[in-house]
């Protein structure tokens, strides 16, 4: 009986594997993207402060506004310098502020070496300041950048005036699943099918789930990041950045950071939770931690609060 069971089934195995052919070739035409020439989303994405660098082969794309104390600005995963837009105009009142699209993303895009590792970001940002001849100043960094921030403060003590941690990426999170838009980007089939298959409801839906505020994800902001992420090699440089979260980290060092140090978080970060915000307070000497009704990207949900404290913050460094 299980024999005769079994061969009947064999007879639709061709059938299954034909309908998923078919259905792969429907997704594939439907949302099949092609690169957007990086000379297109120059014309929408420059500012007139937009400058570009050549760091050991990549054109790295940089602003510099304002005047006074050096202000590093560090963006997230899957983000850009726009993302500092309300915080860039506020602080280039009092301070130099400098920010960079980080390799793979942005206008910046690919790394020609493919690498994607926290030391080579790092790299690329202490080359960048030798470059503006800039010998101290002070960090900020999202997600990603908040652990670029972190480490090279750890690796360049003497270079920074003070740290600003928002939402920072690098400590474990045992348990927790990553962001979905993730996960895809490490089975190995669907990741060659990211890089050129991208639904715009997937930048959507991730946008929804690193905010809070629904409103607020606005179908300008969701073109942003969704146009962005097309920009020539940036979806392949995403997949590869996925594959070298490997890297080993000294969490240890966090406790050597001397420089005043202000942590901000969104109270509902679904991608990297509040009790990461506790534990680096715990970890960094001179920590303080403030808590804001936001996501994953409280400088973009909440940009004036959240700056303001931030320049109540560096005001406070320099009296101390």
């Amino acid at each position: 009986m299980v024999d005769i069971l079994f061969n009947q089934m064999k007879k639709f195995i061709p059938y299954f594997f034909g309908l998923l052919l078919l259905l792969t070739g429907i997704v594939i035409a439907l949302y099949w993207k092609n690169d957007i020439d990086l000379s297109e989303l120059k014309k929408k994405y420059t500012y007139t402060s937009s400058r570009f660098i050549t760091i050991d082969g990549i054109n790295l794309h940089y602003r510099e506004t304002g005047k006074g104390e050096p202000v590093v600005l560090i963006h997230g995963t899957g983000a850009s310098l726009h993302t500092w837009e309300k915080w860039t105009e506020v602080l280039s009142e009092s301070y130099h502020v400098i920010s960079f699209d980080l390799p793979g993303f942005g206008l910046t895009g690919p790394d020609l070496e493919h690498n994607y590792q926290i030391s080579r970001y790092t790299f690329i940002l202490d080359s960048l300041m030798i470059k503006l001849k800039i010998n101290q100043f002070h960090i900020a960094g999202n997600s990603l950048g908040g652990l670029v921030a972190w480490r090279y403060t750890t690796q360049f003590p003497q270079k920074i005036l003070t740290l600003n941690l928002i939402d920072a990426a690098g400590l474990p999170q045992p348990g927790k699943k990553p962001p979905f838009i993730f996960q895809l980007a490490k089975i190995p089939l669907l990741s060659t099918l990211l890089q050129k298959v991208t639904p715009k409801s997937i930048i959507k839906n991730s946008m929804l789930d690193v905010y809070k505020n629904d409103p607020l994800v606005t179908e300008k902001l969701i073109d942003r990041y969704f146009e962005l992420s097309l920009r020539d090699g940036n979806r392949t440089a995403f997949v590869k950045r996925m594959s070298q979260l490997n890297e080993k980290l000294n969490i240890s060092d966090l406790k050597k950071i001397t420089a005043p140090v202000l942590i901000q978080w969104g109270k509902d970060d679904r991608w990297i939770p509040l009790d990461n915000g506790y534990e680096f307070k715990n970890l960094i000497p001179r920590a303080e931690l403030k808590i804001y009704d936001s996501g994953h990207v409280p400088m973009e949900e909440n940009p004036i609060e959240t700056v303001e404290d931030y320049l109540k913050f560096l005001k406070k460094s320099k009296e101390d």
